[in-house]
C-alpha cells in the first residue's frame, strides 16, 4: 500500500536526454569523412574493374583476329596446282593471276592481304569432282553431287585436274551439275586451262582479302574480311586499329629465311616461306586521364597525337605451307 504525498515531500527532478550542437557536428564530420573514403574507393574500385573488362575485351580481339588470319594465311595456296586466272583490277591493276597470296603494302595505314585456297576440309562442304570432261568454252560442270554447294550466295568454285587449276563464280545447281556465270569470275572454262579429263576436283575457293574497316565508324577500326564473291564483307575482330604484314622469302633455295629476306613486298610470291602477321588493338572507348599515342608497327610510323586509348600489340610469325611452286 503506497504511502500518501505529502507536502513536505520533494519529487524527483529528471534532466533532459540527447546531444549538445557541438556533437551533433562532430559526428556529421566524422560521417563525411568515412562517406567520402567509401565513395573514393568505390569510385576507385569501379574505374579499375571498367579499364580491366576493356583490357580483358581488346585482348579477346586479338587473339580472334589471330585464330582467324592465322588458320587462312597456313593454308594459302592448298590444293592450287598453279596460277589461277582472275580479272583485273580485282586485286590490284595488272594483276590477272593469283595461286596463294598477294600482299598490299600501306606505310601510311594498315595493310591488306589476299589468300587464295581450296576448301575441302569439311564433311558438310566437302569437295566433289567431275564425272565428264569440261569442254573449253563450257559454262557448267557435271559432277558426282551438289551436296553442301550453295551458288545462291555467288560462291566461288575452283576446278582442278591437278595440273591447272580455274576459278569460277556459281550462280545455280542442280543435283549433279554446276552452273556458271554472271560473276566477275570465269563463266567458262578458259581454252588455255582447258581442264582434263574426270575426276578432276571441284571444290569450294576460300578467296578473301582481309583488311581494317576505319572509314565506316572510325572511332571503332574494324578487322574486317571480305569473301570476294560479291557478299558484304563480315566483321572479324572489333577496335583493330593497324596490321601489318612482313614476309620471309627463301630467296637462294636453301630453305632458310635470312633476315636480309624479310619484306613488306616479296617480288617473287612463291618464295614466301612465313608470314609476320602484327596487329595493335585497342580499347573500345578512351579513358579519362590516360595519354597514349599509337606506337609504330612494321613500316608505319607512330602517330602523333596522344589520345585517352589503351593499346595492345601482337605479334607472331606464321609458316606457309604451300606457297612454293
Amino acid at each position: 500500500m503506497m504511502r500518501p504525498q505529502r507536502n513536505g515531500d520533494r519529487v524527483p527532478r529528471h534532466s533532459d536526454a540527447g546531444f549538445s550542437l557541438i556533437e551533433v557536428m562532430s559526428a556529421l564530420v566524422i560521417l563525411a569523412i568515412a562517406m567520402t573514403a567509401v565513395f573514393a574507393t568505390f569510385i576507385s574500385q569501379q574505374k579499375s574493374f571498367t579499364t580491366q573488362s576493356r583490357v580483358a575485351e581488346m585482348q579477346q580481339n586479338l587473339r580472334q583476329a589471330v585464330e582467324y588470319m592465322s588458320r587462312d594465311i597456313r593454308m594459302a595456296g592448298y590444293g592450287i596446282p598453279d596460277n589461277v586466272i582472275i580479272p583485273n583490277n580485282i586485286i590490284a591493276t595488272g594483276v590477272t593471276s593469283i595461286r596463294s597470296l598477294y600482299p598490299k603494302d600501306n606505310t601510311v595505314g594498315p595493310d591488306q592481304i589476299y589468300i587464295l585456297y581450296l576448301f575441302d576440309m569439311d564433311t558438310n562442304q566437302r569437295s566433289t569432282w567431275n564425272t565428264a570432261l569440261m569442254a573449253s568454252g563450257a559454262g557448267t560442270v557435271t559432277v558426282d553431287n551438289t551436296d553442301g554447294f550453295f551458288p545462291t550466295t555467288g560462291e566461288l568454285v575452283i576446278v582442278t585436274d591437278g595440273i591447272n587449276a580455274q576459278l569460277f563464280q556459281s550462280v545455280s545447281k542442280t543435283a549433279t551439275a554446276l552452273n556458271f556465270g554472271g560473276g566477275v569470275y570465269q563463266g567458262t572454262a578458259n581454252n588455255t586451262y582447258g581442264l582434263g579429263p574426270p575426276p578432276s576436283t571441284v571444290a569450294k575457293a576460300r578467296f578473301a582479302r582481309y583488311y581494317i574497316d576505319n572509314t565506316t565508324d572510325p572511332a571503332h577500326p574494324t578487322l574486317m574480311v571480305d569473301r570476294m564473291g560479291g557478299a558484304a564483307a563480315q566483321p572479324v575482330a572489333d577496335d583493330i586499329e593497324d596490321m601489318q604484314l612482313t614476309y620471309g622469302t627463301d630467296l637462294n633455295g636453301n630453305d632458310v629465311i635470312d633476315s636480309g629476306e624479310w619484306t613488306p613486298t616479296p617480288a617473287n610470291l612463291s618464295q614466301i616461306r612465313q608470314v609476320r602477321l602484327q596487329f595493335i588493338a585497342r580499347t573500345r572507348l578512351p579513358e579519362a586521364g590516360w595519354s597514349e599515342t599509337r606506337p609504330a608497327l612494321g613500316n608505319r610510323a607512330a602517330g602523333t597525337t596522344p589520345d585517352g586509348y589503351r593499346r595492345r600489340t601482337y605479334d607472331i610469325v606464321i609458316d606457309v605451307r604451300n606457297s612454293g611452286v
